[in-house]
């Protein structure tokens, strides 16, 4: 399978900035935040060659990646793949804006 950029939208950076963030304020250090940035990266490698690698969503065109409490929504275009939302499933779900 050929090789594509993977991107993230600003909404994903958005949300998974907040995550991060969040962990890193109520721990009080960035231990697990880190942790969850080098799975991410992990995550986006594999994604650069493994793109199916997620299961698609009710919309046929989003492909959803569970890791841990996490969810990672992404979209497949000839080009590149684009990481569209990071989700924590912890989060309260009516704050999650255009559902995928």
């Amino acid at each position: 399978m050929d090789k594509k950029e993977v991107i993230w939208s600003i909404r994903a950076k958005e949300e998974f900035y907040n995550i991060l963030d969040f962990y890193i304020k109520r721990n009080g250090s960035p231990t697990y935040s880190l942790k969850l940035l080098s799975e991410s990266e992990e995550i986006t490698e594999l994604l650069k060659t493994n793109h199916y690698l997620g299961r698609l969503t009710e919309n046929r065109i989003t492909r959803v990646i569970v890791k841990y409490e996490f969810l990672i929504f992404y979209e497949i275009s000839k080009d590149y793949i684009e990481i569209v939302s990071f989700w924590d499933n912890r989060q309260d779900p009516d704050k999650r804006i255009d559902k995928q």
